[in-house]
């Protein structure tokens, strides 16, 4: 087998890693704007900061898009960038997610003197927001092993990476 072969940047792993991305931030987005509107106002809800992270994650997996159908340096740069820093933001929203999963469930309410109705639907929207947190909680850690894939890719297919060599444009592969 030859030990070097022409690499090509994988088109069409990039173009699905792409559009995984793409999925698990709008999850986050909508799973965000669904914790905002159903949670009891605190200081940590008002940040809406699964709503700006997801926006965040997005960049990744457009410009992974983008990066598949031209081969670009400085746009296969941009992307290694853009996937470091969404791997930070998507590390705020696991933790995020993890702070707040029990968040609202209070006890007291068992004991007051409140109409049934108004219990159950207290109890039903703090399920509601526990399970858009927990979808988050899902589409991060997702997100978290594409945007990776997403950086190896994109890390192995610039010129200034060890396995590639610039005399003949190769790649070398290991036997």
């Amino acid at each position: 087998m030859d030990p070097y072969r022409y690499f090509i940047f994988n088109q069409r792993s990039m173009v699905v890693l792409g559009l995984l991305q793409i999925a698990c931030a709008g999850l986050t987005i909508v799973c965000g704007f669904m914790d905002g509107a159903f949670r009891k106002e605190s200081s940590l809800s008002d940040t809406r900061a699964p709503i700006w992270a997801g926006v965040i994650m997005g960049v990744p997996g457009v410009l992974a898009l983008f990066s598949s159908q031209r081969k670009n340096p400085i746009l296969v740069n941009t992307l290694i960038v853009a996937s470091v820093f969404s791997c930070f933001t998507t590390t705020v929203i696991i933790l995020y997610a993890s702070l707040t999963l029990s968040y609202g469930e209070e006890d007291d309410e068992v004991f007051s003197h409140t109409l049934v109705h108004i219990i159950h639907t207290k109890y039903i929207l703090n399920k509601f927001v526990q399970g858009a947190n927990i979808a988050m909680l899902i589409a991060s850690v997702c997100s978290l092993c594409v945007v990776l894939a997403i950086t190896y890719m994109g890390c192995r297919s610039l010129p200034h990476c060890r396995c590639f060599d610039n005399v003949t444009g190769m790649v070398c592969m290991p036997l």
